[in-house]
């Protein structure tokens, strides 16, 4: 996931998007260019992951 998919989710600002992101990569050891997954992100804001899903499919 990137800092506008998190925004799409939580409707934060970008820049607190992007803060939550590198806070799950140091939390997980991951280096930049390495992705945060929706499993991740949902174990972080407390939300299912299948339901970001949800949101995302209803999208496309």
């Amino acid at each position: 996931m990137n800092a506008n998919d998190v925004q799409a989710i939580t409707d934060y600002s970008i820049g607190h998007c992007r803060r939550i992101l590198r806070e799950i990569r140091k939390s997980k050891r991951k280096l930049k260019h390495q992705k945060v997954t929706v499993e991740e992100v949902g174990a972080y804001l407390g939300i299912n992951a299948d339901d970001i899903r949800k949101i995302f499919s209803k999208d496309h």
